[in-house]
């Protein structure tokens, strides 16, 4: 799986939602109502120009079972094994990618 690159102020975090929402084959739209945020805010924090609030980053850790310590810093270790799995597979392919262009 290849992610699109982000590149606003906090890419890293939008990179996580964009992993998080992909692994669960949502559109950006219905991952937020899922999570029961508005799509707008949603928007905004995957685009990378938005820091995700607080109470968003509580309703997508309650709604999809990862935790602050992922959307905020990156853990892995706190994720669900499966997307675990998939994130490392992604930082894999990206690695890749950065040693062939290079």
């Amino acid at each position: 799986m290849r992610m699109k690159t982000v590149e606003g102020r906090y890419a890293e975090i939008a990179n996580r939602l964009r992993l998080l929402r992909e692994h669960y084959n949502l559109p950006s739209k219905n991952f937020a109502e899922q999570a029961q945020v508005s799509a707008k805010s949603y928007s905004q924090w995957e685009s990378g120009d938005f820091r995700i609030s607080l109470d968003g980053a509580l309703a997508i850790c309650a709604r999809f079972g990862v935790t602050l310590d992922f959307i905020y810093l990156g853990r892995i270790d706190t994720l669900p094994y499966s997307l675990a799995l998939r994130l490392t597979d992604v930082k894999a392919d990206v690695k890749k990618t950065l040693v062939h262009a290079g």
